[in-house]
């Protein structure tokens, strides 16, 4: 009896399931698991990237106010160079409007007490400016143009050439191992090959067809380049230069611009510059300049004469018993105010910059520097020198024209920005 009964049970199928339903149960739990983790993960790099990109736009807006900041401050010193220039000269002072940097939140001095300083911290933290900027300006104009190499003006260009040459030659003397390395090179031909860039005739001041040389770098870099016949617009052009490597380009980077002043301005011009006028000018008689321009008992700001010049600044140097290889004279100066301001601002929020870099520039009087040098060649080759440029005889007239228009107010509006870069 026994016997049937288990063999009844055995020969019965098998009804119980739950051991599938369980496997079930955690496949569906591992898959909507998949999802979330899937769903949490897009979700987080999703907040990442946007976070990201507001964090760039709050950076941005912030350089973006310091800019207008330092666009008004040049604008407040310009307003203010034309009302007191005349009482003050070349007097540094009304120069500290735009010379100073400038930084949000302001930094809290050390000398501050505590209390003072928490005040300062809850200025800053009950201010709607929740992200920081620095911005520096800087004077453009105090450089070596490189368009001046295709000036219509003969003494600006040959001026600039004279500077550019000037360079490498003191590198030389100053530098074994450039001089080692580069003793052989030619400048004048890499000083021709800039001025071709910008020149609008075919043929190389070296001779030849100037793109002969193009033709040779389009080979090596399977391209079909051809100089522009125009200016520089930025710095960065002369890597395509032919002739033109890296040490000669930072060699020449913080020494020229192509937003200048049409003339050298002793008051301003850093050291480098200055002893690009002349090789005779040393790294002493360099020092001296700047003691002097800087120091009000040593004579302070070199003075220009009513025709352009600049005798002050070079009987200075001739009695620091220069050796000057050239004629003084024929070397453009200017002790005008300035007129050419690079601003870089840099915004940052929490982890975020954003920089944006500006040039301004008074392109008017730059344009009426160049015409001041046109009138004096046309009267030093037997002109009327007085002429406005359109065959107007009346000299008279075109010179009360010239300096009505240095007695003319600024214009209206915010300052003139020729450049802008984002990045």
């Amino acid at each position: 009896m026994r016997l049937k009964a288990l063999g009844r049970k055995l020969s019965r199928p098998l009804s119980n399931q739950r051991g599938i339903a369980m496997m079930i149960a955690v496949a569906a739990i591992m898959l909507i698991m998949y999802f979330a983790m899937e769903l949490s993960y897009d979700s987080n790099v999703e907040y990442i990237v946007n976070s990201q990109g507001y964090n760039r736009v709050k950076a941005y807006y912030a350089a973006k106010a310091g800019m207008q900041l330092s666009l008004l401050r040049i604008k407040i010193y310009q307003q203010a160079q034309d009302k007191f220039g005349a009482q003050l000269g070349n007097s540094a002072l009304l120069d500290q409007i735009w010379k100073f940097p400038f930084a949000w939140p302001l930094p809290i001095p050390d000398e501050l007490n505590a209390m003072d300083k928490d005040n300062f911290k809850k200025i800053f933290k009950e201010s709607s400016m929740d992200a920081s900027y620095f911005v520096t300006i800087e004077d453009e104009g105090s450089k070596i143009d490189l368009n001046d190499l295709n000036s219509p003006s003969k003494t600006l260009q040959e001026v600039t050439r004279r500077q550019l040459l000037n360079i490498f030659e003191q590198k030389k003397l100053e530098d074994e191992n450039f001089n080692r390395n580069y003793s052989n090179v030619r400048f004048e031909e890499l000083i021709n090959n800039i001025a071709d860039w910008m020149s609008a005739k075919s043929q190389s001041l070296n001779g030849g067809d100037k793109r002969a040389k193009y033709g040779e770098l389009n080979q090596l870099s399977q391209t079909d380049y051809y100089p522009p016949n125009r200016g520089f617009r930025t710095l960065a052009e002369l890597h395509m230069v032919p002739g033109m490597n890296d040490d000669f380009y930072n060699l020449l980077e913080p020494r020229i611009t192509i937003y200048g002043m049409k003339g050298i301005n002793p008051n301003l011009a850093s050291k480098e510059v200055l002893k690009s006028l002349d090789p005779g000018i040393t790294d002493e008689i360099v020092n001296d300049i700047i003691k002097r321009r800087e120091t009000e008992a040593e004579g302070g700001p070199f003075k220009c004469d009513q025709g352009g010049g600049s005798s002050d600044f070079w009987n200075f140097v001739q009695s620091r018993n220069a050796r000057l290889t050239g004629d003084p004279q024929n070397i453009p100066l200017t002790c005008d105010t300035i007129m050419n301001f690079k601003i870089r601002s840099t915004g940052q929020f929490a982890n975020a910059t954003r920089e944006i870099t500006a040039i301004v520039m008074d392109l008017n009087r730059a344009v009426t520097k160049v015409k001041s040098y046109l009138d004096q060649e046309k009267k030093a080759n037997g002109g009327d020198g007085n002429g406005d440029g359109s065959g107007n005889p009346d000299g008279k007239k075109a010179g009360q024209q010239n300096q009505q228009q240095q007695k003319d107010k600024i214009p209206k509006g915010p300052p003139r920005v020729v450049f802008w870069s984002e990045r």
